[in-house]
């Protein structure tokens, strides 16, 4: 029991001295704390610098302004169009993005007013002619159905 009292009474005495309650006696003895405030002196503050901005250069290359997310309605047409150019034999091995990016050029021509023949030139560097008129129809199909009129042979 004596123990249990020896170190309540300890207990409460660091709580209290962590508290500030119990002060230690100065050299006069009148029992206030010897800790004198110390003064502090404010510390200047720093403003920063004022931010330039870089000038504007015109056609300096590729922007480093955030591009809108791609269509995922454009993503799902362009996988459509390479499996379907895939099922003729001489491209089912063919690399399935430049498929793709062939199409939306091919399709790009025909929005700009080209007609059918000049589509299917910008296949003829990798293929035959009869094939690049393949994955022209295809593109027209899948990609750019507006461009349908432009089809010899194809009527609404």
């Amino acid at each position: 029991m004596a123990i249990v009292v020896v170190v309540t009474v300890a207990a409460v005495a660091g709580v209290l001295g962590l508290l500030g309650v119990l002060a230690t006696p100065s050299d006069d003895g009148t029992g206030t704390p010897v800790a004198e405030p110390v003064a502090s002196t404010p510390v200047p503050m720093e403003t920063a610098p004022p931010v330039e901005t870089p000038p504007v250069v015109e056609n300096s290359g590729p922007s480093m302004e955030p591009t809108a997310a791609p269509d995922p309605s454009a993503s799902a047409l362009e996988a459509v169009f390479t499996v379907a150019v895939k099922q003729r034999k001489a491209l089912k091995d063919a690399d399935s993005y430049k498929l793709g990016r062939l199409g939306w050029n091919m399709c790009g021509a025909l929005e700009e007013g080209k007609g059918f023949a000049e589509a299917v030139a910008l296949g003829r560097s990798g293929f035959d002619e009869e094939t690049s008129a393949y994955m022209a129809t295809l593109a027209i199909g899948n990609l750019c159905p507006r461009q349908q009129d432009k089809i010899p042979g194809w009527s609404a």
